[in-house]
């Protein structure tokens, strides 16, 4: 298990202690105790079966806590995408980050339409069909922008603040779609079922 550590503040090897299945879960989740074989410091790590079982997805550290954490579903390649985003914020390699956020972005417009040669293009079809209001088109293309500033080589700097709120605004945006909006069906189709 290679996992940046806090305590070294690099990749390290994580070597598992005990492993813990919550079959029962939607979905169902795998808790790993582990500790640094560099510095000994212990962790705790997530695992989750969205379906293909655990080994495809990516651990992430409940222990010690990182800022951020989907808790809802997302097609892999995004969830992948936001993964890896998450992990360049951890080790502070924000040109990563940014361009990781773009990835991410990139695969949302993908899930929506494959169609579309660029997110650029992609963006505008959401846009244009209601999938994304006004708003939420005008924070992804910000993301779009600051993508392309961490993906080719230019003189305009990344920093921190770039990435965390880069991520911030992925974040809200995935949630909106692969959340709420289900959610907000779903409320509606059970009144409607439960209406007299």
């Amino acid at each position: 298990m290679i996992y940046y550590c806090d305590q070294c503040e690099k990749h390290t090897n994580f070597h598992p202690l005990q492993v813990h299945l919550l079959p029962e879960e939607v979905p169902p989740e795998e808790h790993t105790f582990a500790k640094c074989d560099a510095c000994n410091k212990p962790a705790i790590f997530l695992r989750e079966d969205v379906g293909d079982g655990f080994e495809s997805d990516f651990y992430y550290r409940l222990y010690p806590p990182h800022d951020r954490h989907v808790g809802f579903l997302l097609p892999p390649v995004v969830r992948t995408s936001y993964e890896e985003a998450v992990k360049c914020e951890g080790a502070k390699s924000w040109i990563a980050c940014v361009t990781m956020v773009g990835r991410t972005l990139e695969a949302v417009t993908k899930d929506y339409d494959p169609k579309p040669k660029s997110m650029f293009a992609g963006l505008q079809t959401m846009h244009k069909d209601g999938a994304i209001s006004q708003e939420i088109y005008e924070w992804a293309n910000e993301l779009r922008v600051i993508r392309n500033f961490g993906a080719h080589a230019t003189d305009e700097p990344i920093s921190r603040q770039d990435a965390e709120e880069a991520l911030d605004f992925l974040q809200a945006i995935m949630e909106l779609i692969y959340y709420m909006r289900p959610k907000f069906q779903q409320m509606k189709t059970r009144r409607g079922l439960t209406k007299p």
